[in-house]
């Protein structure tokens, strides 16, 4: 027994060396960091999240942390279109404890779809997600909600005839688990608690992380501002476009970095990293070809590849390593293209990892054997992004 308390104290101690040699510039800033890997949006999908950390070497076969002091970074958007997004999230959050011991971090950031589980914007749920969190008492639950609703449609409409068939439209739209959904996503529940402990968007060494983009109406703020707020409204309620996390132009929404022509958006591009002081700056929100897209020469990097199977099941992981930029695609490694370097062969290099991606195949089929000037770009609309929430 001693012996075993011996070795958790040194491990502890051990881990507690490691983390000194990172340097916490504040609550949402980190330098000096090794090894940064990012995933981007899991949607529910547990078995592609675990496929995906696993590939990155951040997980072994049982779960656990193994990447010693690398900071993982999740872009947001646990939640919606797949049915494990409880499993998904008691794994980050057992991953958090594990990599602070070891001397790492996780950091999941906030994604528009936490922010709309949390504001009651219920229509990307899948039915999986309630009976994920369905109890013993979910009928009782339920019945007892269809009462305190029929009380407020009584008192506020008073003449409104409610049909005989409305109970049963009702428990359609609120299946066995709703009650215990909202309860858990509520500011103060299990699962919303611990998403407003998170950051919207942080910086590591001289890279910027945020889930969407940051928009010529946001840029200005400092990252604790942002975060401030976001955490705010998520906690007291706070919605409607006037609210940072409902905004397009907020930090959970913005596609511009994503979507807009390049030659438009990079005087934008480039003040936003003169102003955060960084070299690049990382987002989710906007998938597109099944690989990480590098735009502006490598300044932006939008990496919601589609990891769940609702979006085709692409696993990538970017990897940052001293000045190496990569792609963890399926286990190969691949050198993103930055500055003047040809985009091209990289993009054949994922396609031939990816053959099921059917929009990046079409993209190669579209795009010169040549780019034109500045290399390693090609005209926006030759790879539009959809617009999916």
């Amino acid at each position: 027994m001693y012996t075993r308390l011996n070795r958790f104290l040194i491990g502890a101690l051990a881990a507690w060396l490691a983390c000194s040699c990172t340097l916490a510039l504040a609550d949402d800033q980190w330098q000096d960091v090794e090894r940064i890997v990012a995933v981007g949006d899991i949607h529910g999908d547990y078995a592609n999240f675990v496929a995906v950390l696993s590939d990155a070497g951040i997980i072994n076969e049982r779960g656990n942390w193994i990447a010693g002091n690398t900071h993982l970074v999740q872009m947001g958007d646990l939640p919606d279109r797949g049915p494990d997004t409880d499993k998904v999230i008691a794994h980050m959050r057992k991953l958090e404890r594990q990599a602070r011991l070891a001397g790492g971090m996780v950091h999941a950031l906030i994604g528009n779809h936490e922010a709309m589980n949390m504001s009651g914007d219920l229509r990307y749920v899948h039915p999986g997600e309630y009976a994920a969190l369905k109890s013993r008492q979910a009928r009782q639950l339920r019945d007892d909600y269809y009462r305190r609703v029929l009380a407020y449609l009584r008192e506020t409409q008073p003449d409104q005839e409610i049909s005989k068939d409305h109970r049963q439209q009702w428990n359609l739209q609120h299946p066995l688990g709703y009650v215990e959904h909202r309860l858990a996503w509520a500011a103060n529940g299990d699962i919303g608690g611990w998403v407003v402990e998170h950051d919207t968007i942080i910086r590591i060494n001289r890279t910027l992380f945020v889930h969407a983009g940051i928009s010529p109406e946001v840029l200005g703020r400092s990252l604790t501002e942002i975060n401030e707020q976001i955490r705010g409204e998520l906690k007291t309620g706070v919605t409607g476009a006037a609210s940072l996390n409902e905004s397009e132009q907020g930090p959970l929404w913005y596609r511009g970095l994503a979507n807009n022509d390049e030659a438009t958006e990079a005087p934008h591009v480039e003040a936003l990293l003169a102003f955060y002081d960084v070299d690049r700056i990382v987002i989710g929100h906007t998938p597109g070809y099944g690989t990480i897209m590098p735009r502006f020469g490598g300044k932006v990097l939008v990496i919601d590849t589609g990891i769940s199977d609702f979006y085709g099941a692409h696993l990538a992981s970017l990897v940052l390593e001293g000045e190496r930029i990569l792609n963890r695609q399926r286990g190969t490694l691949l050198t993103i293209p930055t500055g003047d370097t040809e985009l091209l062969p990289y993009l054949q290099s994922a396609a031939a990892l990816e053959p099921a991606a059917t929009a990046l195949q079409q993209l190669l089929t579209r795009l010169p054997a040549t780019p034109p000037e500045p290399r390693g770009q090609f005209p926006p609309d030759l790879y539009p992004l959809p617009d999916i929430p």
